[in-house]
């Protein structure tokens, strides 16, 4: 697969722009530890550079986020300037500092779609938060939106205290005008390493993944849409991917190769997930703006090799032995470098929870044993 990703190129689709690492909030699975912003985050002029260096490339859809992507006062000035240029736009925020008037501006500039970040049915969500009264505020930005005709999404964060609820919150969703639902797993980095009794364990997968499956094939709403870091392969899988997409099944991370990934001082990754300065690692950056163009960062010889340069030497473990390692990949690299380290071996992938539990069955291994957060 990476064979044939080289040979059409390595093109920049999508990216993910923290604009502040600033935040209101203090959440318990935050994956940055956002809070204070970062030391000299960039000022408008560079931004404004940065929005215009991505429509140069051809950029199709950017999501604003942060951080708290509203504390940043000229967030709407950044928007318009790339939706002029022809990128579609999209922001990830809290919901705390949203008004029907921050609606109005949002549908005025052009954004797509607006998604706020609800993790679980009221207790659960404000016990991640540690805010009373987000979940009725999140929910009641969402109806907002609706009000003025922009599109409501909502992103959740799968723990061990959300799992049991999810579809009754996607009918709570439903009732207030949300149209599309992004889940994704909580990963043991940042503020959630601190908490690990939230983290679900692989063998989870084996009633996640179908759970989401069956979720993304029914016609109901908001339209279910499974993050990176869920699957892979397996029965469940085709209902996981998009139908209509070219290769409508899991082919490996995306970072650094179609994905691009803008930390608020102009740092560059494949994937804003992936551990930087906050975890004192510096692995994943490939350069910063405000030293080399972007498009020189993003054509670097060696730029993203973790991807661009991927063999199956690679992979390491169950990962190594398994016939969908070349296509796959080892599946999501923030949750591979989260739970093994550099190695490509991840214990949340389905289909690797279910080789398990029939070789269990047929009293062949014992339990795989939990490991432990490699990064905090």
């Amino acid at each position: 697969m990476i064979k044939l990703l080289k040979k059409y190129g390595f093109v920049p689709r999508v990216a993910v722009w923290e604009l502040t690492l600033r935040c209101n909030l203090n959440c318990r699975h935050c994956g940055s530890r956002a809070g204070k912003p970062r030391d000299n985050e960039m000022s408008l002029e560079e931004c404004l550079k940065l929005a215009n260096d991505l429509a140069d490339m051809k950029l199709r859809f950017l999501t604003l986020g942060g951080g708290e992507p509203l504390m940043r006062k000229d967030w709407a000035l950044i928007a318009e300037t790339l939706i002029e240029r022809g990128v579609t736009v999209g922001m990830v925020t809290n919901g705390m500092l949203w008004s029907d008037e921050v609606a109005r501006v949002a549908k005025t500039i052009g954004l797509e779609s607006v998604a706020f970040s609800i993790d679980g049915l009221e207790e659960n969500d404000e016990y991640i938060r540690r805010t009373p009264g987000h979940f009725k505020k999140a929910l009641d930005a969402a109806v907002s939106c609706g009000k003025v005709g922009l599109k409501a999404s909502v992103v959740t964060t799968i723990t061990r205290r959300n799992l049991p609820e999810l579809e009754r919150m996607r009918d709570v969703l439903r009732d207030h005008g949300v149209l599309r639902w992004q889940l994704q797993l909580g990963t043991p980095t940042g503020n959630m390493a601190d908490h690990p009794d939230l983290v679900l364990q692989p063998e989870d997968m084996l009633t996640v993944v179908p759970l989401i499956a069956a979720m993304c094939r029914d016609k109901k709403l908001p339209k279910v849409y499974p993050g990176h870091d869920i699957g892979y392969f397996g029965e469940p899988e085709e209902y996981l991917r998009n139908p209509e997409d070219p290769i409508p099944f899991w082919t490996g991370c995306s970072a650094g190769c179609s994905v691009i990934g803008i930390e608020s001082n102009g740092n560059i990754k494949g994937c804003l997930s992936l551990p930087s300065s906050m975890e004192k690692i510096d692995a994943f950056v490939e350069g910063n703006v405000r030293k080399a163009p972007l498009r020189e960062i993003w054509t670097r010889k060696g730029a993203f090799a973790y991807n661009r340069e991927f063999t199956t030497d690679n992979l390491a473990g169950f990962c190594h032995t398994c016939d969908y390692g070349e296509i796959c990949r080892g599946g999501c690299t923030w949750i591979n470098f989260a739970t093994s380290g550099n190695k490509r071996d991840n214990p949340y992938c389905y289909w690797r929870q279910l080789k398990l539990k029939e070789a269990r069955d047929r009293g062949e291994i014992p339990k795989e044993p939990v490991k432990l957060p490699v990064v905090g």
